[in-house]
C-alpha cells in the first residue's frame, strides 16, 4: 500500500487517500486474487509433479516442497501427506506426487509409489 514517504512529490499532492479506503481496496483485490488462485491452482488437481522436499511440517504430518514452477517467497507450497514424516533422509530429494487438492496458495498432494 502506498504510503507518504517525506521528500517525495507525491508526498504534497492534494486529496490524499483515506487508509481505511486504502485498506478496503486492498482487500477487495487480494478477494478477487484468492479467486484467481484458486481457479489455477484447481486445475493442478489430479496432475503429477516432481517435488524438492524441503521440510517437515511443525506437527509432523507432512511433508513441504514445491515444484520447479514454484518461486520461494512468493508462490505457494507444496504439502505431501504421510504417515510417516519424520523421515528426515527425504529432506532435499525429488519425489513425484499428485496432486490430490489445495488449500489457499498451496498444493496437496500425495506420493506416487
Amino acid at each position: 500500500m502506498y504510503s507518504k514517504e517525506e521528500g517525495t512529490p507525491a508526498a504534497k499532492l492534494p486529496n490524499q487517500i483515506h487508509g481505511n479506503t486504502k485498506k478496503a481496496r486492498y482487500h477487495q483485490i487480494m478477494k478477487l486474487q484468492q479467486q484467481v488462485s484458486k481457479q489455477n491452482l484447481e486445475k493442478k488437481i489430479k496432475q503429477e509433479y516432481e517435488i524438492l522436499i524441503e521440510d517437515i511440517s511443525f506437527d509432523g504430518k507432512y511433508y513441504i516442497g514445491r515444484t520447479m514452477q514454484d518461486v520461494p517467497e512468493i508462490d505457494g507450497l507444496v504439502y505431501i501427506k504421510t504417515e510417516n514424516s519424520q523421515d528426515l533422509n527425504m529432506v532435499g530429494k525429488f519425489k513425484m506426487c499428485k496432486v490430490i487438492g489445495i488449500s489457499n496458495y498451496d498444493l496437496i498432494a500425495e506420493f506416487i509409489n
